[in-house]
């Protein structure tokens, strides 16, 4: 199993997630956050994924 590293947006979206919350911020501010920390998510798993297909060598030998 390959462990990646949390990127640094993902961290900064948490904590400010954490931040509102603490603060009793309005729920559309608290909405707002937890889709930026998806966003944040999407965008590393995506960027795994492209980093690991470019790294990896296809395992499949097509000939047409």
């Amino acid at each position: 199993m390959v462990i990646y590293p949390i990127p640094v947006e993902v961290t900064q979206a948490r904590i400010q997630l954490v931040v509102d919350q603490n603060a009793k911020a309005p729920p559309n501010t608290i909405n707002q956050d937890l889709q930026a920390v998806y966003h944040a998510k999407a965008a590393a798993v995506e960027a795994a994924l492209a980093e690991v297909q470019a790294d990896e060598p296809s395992l499949l030998d097509v000939k047409v």
